[in-house]
């Protein structure tokens, strides 16, 4: 399917009431320090409203113009721009990124057929930005598309800098921002549901000038013009509930007596078997065994003593990370991959208790896994990477603008080899996986026997 979106009007939205000047100027966290240049991105679906007519269209976005002026005061690092020689904020109200676009096609045709019809490639045309436009003096923090499709629904399409954001906190600006719309529609929606944004992320990691972890993403994203290296494409690829049910049935009759010894999320069983496929696809291609890296992202807000309130802004993220060795990764079956991921990340968030009760060791717990990994990413040139994350359990699809909640959520293409991103479905029982690997190793893995079995 051929998709063109054209741009309409680009803007600055700045704050409905200015910064004050004791919050001129927002000094990273260490936290913040270590994630990569790159924008945390995400496109939010909505059908047509019948309520809206064709004409009151363009006052829609006037709504959303407004209320996004009004909410960017609570996130007022947002309307800034990033001094990455001194590594702070400038929240100099310089506004966000807003544009309008219209998309030739029905929403349909993307959501139609298991949404298989359009590549995740084709959708970066709904951001507002490159993934890898970040860190520049001339790069807003946050980057904002409308795009309206000929069938009357809406694609909402959001960037916003990892310099200052990750998965949680984006969740936490869209039910932001979607409450003050929602309420200029209806006094009524959600008024209970009051989000108050803190941003105190340096007060708990004070800067202390960490390298970033780059994962190499460039700063354009048309992957043919990228010549450093293979071509990268993403697939989605979408376990259902009954799915996941019977990957918990194989674990357990994996396991000696048929009972777990831990008890295992779906992320975790779903990482366990896109693990497994990942490092049989590595043996085929060297002829051999090789070490492995695995690293998952742990989101600490909740698993810290005392807890980190879930709508705290910025980067709250801890790498779990599991090292195998060769003859590890040889004789890696399904149940030793499901351990590995899950024994890894049991044994992070074990740690995560003593981030903010521990002093310099407690901070320590959070540096060590990015330094691990940096120096071994650095000095080993035949290692297997895999990174994976979950998005799952942010409320995304609570984010009601006054057209009903999002009918669908979805990445992009992410020139980030080796990479996996889960994210729920719109029905709360599915997770889909975005996986971004090279082209030749994504046929190898299309064609993974436990992938074309459990997925759709």
């Amino acid at each position: 399917m051929i998709m063109e979106v054209k741009i309409l009007s680009s803007k600055l939205i700045k704050p409905s009431t200015p910064t004050p000047n004791d919050l001129r100027y927002f000094h990273i966290a260490f936290t913040d320090e270590m994630s990569p240049t790159m924008n945390v991105p995400l496109i939010l679906y909505y059908i047509k409203n019948s309520s809206i007519a064709a004409d009151d269209t363009v006052s829609f976005n006037q709504l959303l113009e407004n209320s996004l002026a009004q909410i960017l005061p609570q996130f007022y690092p947002l309307s800034g721009r990033y001094i990455k020689e001194k590594r702070l904020i400038d929240c100099c109200d310089q506004g966000v990124k807003f544009l309008e676009a219209r998309v030739d096609c029905h929403l349909h045709q993307i959501l139609g057929q298991g949404m298989k019809d359009v590549k995740p490639e084709q959708l970066n045309d709904l951001l507002p930005c490159p993934i890898g436009e970040a860190d520049e003096a001339i790069d807003p923090l946050l980057s904002i598309q409308v795009n309206m499709f000929e069938c009357g629904g809406m694609a909402i399409g959001v960037c916003i800098s990892h310099r200052i954001a990750d998965a949680s906190t984006l969740s936490t600006f869209l039910l932001a921002w979607s409450n003050i719309a929602c309420s200029t529609l209806n006094k009524d929606c959600r008024e209970n549901n009051t989000i108050r944004p803190i941003f105190n992320s340096p007060q708990f990691f004070p800067g202390r000038n960490l390298p970033k972890l780059e994962l190499g993403i460039p700063r354009t994203m048309d992957n043919s013009d990228v010549r450093d290296g293979p071509k990268i494409v993403t697939r989605r690829f979408l376990f259902d509930g009954k799915a996941i049910s019977e990957i918990r049935s194989r674990m357990m009759i994996n396991c000696d007596d048929g009972t777990f010894k831990h008890q295992f999320t779906r992320v975790q069983l779903i990482s366990g078997l896109i693990l497994r496929a990942l490092l049989e696809i590595d043996q085929s291609n060297y002829g051999r065994s090789r070490a492995a890296l695995v690293l998952q992202t742990v989101n600490f807000r909740d698993k810290t003593s005392p807890q980190i309130p879930k709508h705290s802004c910025g980067n709250y993220c801890i790498f779990a990370v599991a090292q195998c060795n060769p003859e590890q990764t040889r004789n890696m079956g399904f149940q030793e991959s499901v351990n590995l991921v899950g024994n890894a990340i049991r044994e992070t968030v074990d740690n995560c208790s003593k981030i903010l009760n521990s002093g310099e060791n407690g901070h320590m717990a959070v540096i060590n896994p990015f330094k691990e990994v940096t120096e071994l990413l650095y000095k080993s040139s035949d290692l297997n990477a895999i990174l994976l994350n979950s998005w799952c359990r942010f409320p995304y699809y609570e984010a009601d603008f006054g057209w009903g909640k999002p009918v669908w959520l979805s990445l992009v293409s992410i020139p980030a080899g080796n990479s996996v991103v889960l994210i729920d479905s719109n029905d709360g029982d599915a997770v889909e996986a975005w996986v971004n690997l090279e082209e030749k190793d994504m046929f190898k893995f299309q064609q993974d026997q436990d992938i074309k079995t459990f997925t759709t």
